[in-house]
């Protein structure tokens, strides 16, 4: 659990490497995350105004936890962590305020992505407690997006809406990946078999460990590229279980006092 001033970096390796995690994999992903920090600490207070320490470091395990120390007397504007983990919300949720951020922090959240699904399987970051942005193709995509229309802006008209929506789907929701505290599955939508992306939060949804395979109803943010009509990525904050069959037995009875003499 990260406290306040805090944030952890977890990878979780291939099913190739036996789910164990490549050292060089891991050095690079801690350098682009701490560049990254970096980056957001300059970008906040102007200059370099922390240094980050690790607090945990777990055997056998790719995770790593840092909090940001004070490295000068002069009183920092704001928390480096704090502003970084601003950043890469944005940059998942394609928010526009994504495009005012420096190139160099937007390249070093690219980094994290980069070799997602070839070098390690996922990754999650980890702050105040119990929010979690998970490192795979998705965050990988958002970040080429927004670093396209930072560096060289494209004015063509998207066919569809492109951002963020609260959404409410019906479909039967396979698990693809129950490592980590961000689980993924796929949503198999009733209407067309339309298979959609999705992400939740084990310890905030823990009931979806007992509805995998079930119809349900599920409700969350929903992501659209403005390529596709459908969201590419949908974040499941609720979900309810629905009955595949009709239950008609509700209506017995409900018929008893038509008169049957009625002319119709």
């Amino acid at each position: 659990m990260e406290g306040e001033g805090e944030v952890s970096l977890k990878l979780f390796g291939l099913a190739q490497d036996k789910e164990l995690v490549r050292a060089d994999v891991f050095a690079r992903k801690f350098s682009a995350f701490v560049n990254g920090l970096a980056a957001a600490d300059k970008m906040t207070n102007g200059k370099r105004l922390h240094t980050f320490v690790i607090t945990e470091l777990k055997e056998s395990s790719a995770l790593v936890k840092v909090r940001e120390k004070q490295r000068t007397r002069e009183r920092p504007c704001g928390s480096s962590i704090r502003a970084y983990t601003h950043a890469i919300n944005a940059v998942y949720a394609a928010d526009k305020a994504a495009e005012r951020l420096p190139p160099k922090l937007l390249k070093n959240i690219k980094k994290l992505g980069t070799g997602v699904a070839e070098e390690f399987a996922h990754g999650e970051v980890t702050y105040d407690a119990d929010n979690v942005i998970r490192i795979d193709d998705f965050l990988l995509r958002q970040s080429d997006a927004v670093l396209a229309e930072v560096v060289g802006p494209s004015y063509g008209k998207k066919r569809f809406f492109r951002g963020k929506a609260i959404g409410s789907f019906d479909g039967t929701l396979q698990v693809m990946d129950a490592r980590g505290t961000a689980l993924r599955a796929k949503l198999f939508t009733t209407a067309g078999s339309v298979e959609i992306d999705c992400v939740l939060n084990k310890d905030r949804v823990p009931e979806a460990r007992l509805i995998f395979g079930e119809r349900v109803r599920i409700e969350g943010t929903a992501h659209y590229d403005g390529e596709h009509q459908l969201p590419v990525r949908l974040d499941i904050n609720s979900i309810w279980p629905l009955k595949s069959e009709p239950d008609l037995r509700r209506w017995r009875g409900s018929l008893r006092n038509i008169d049957q003499r009625e002319d119709w």
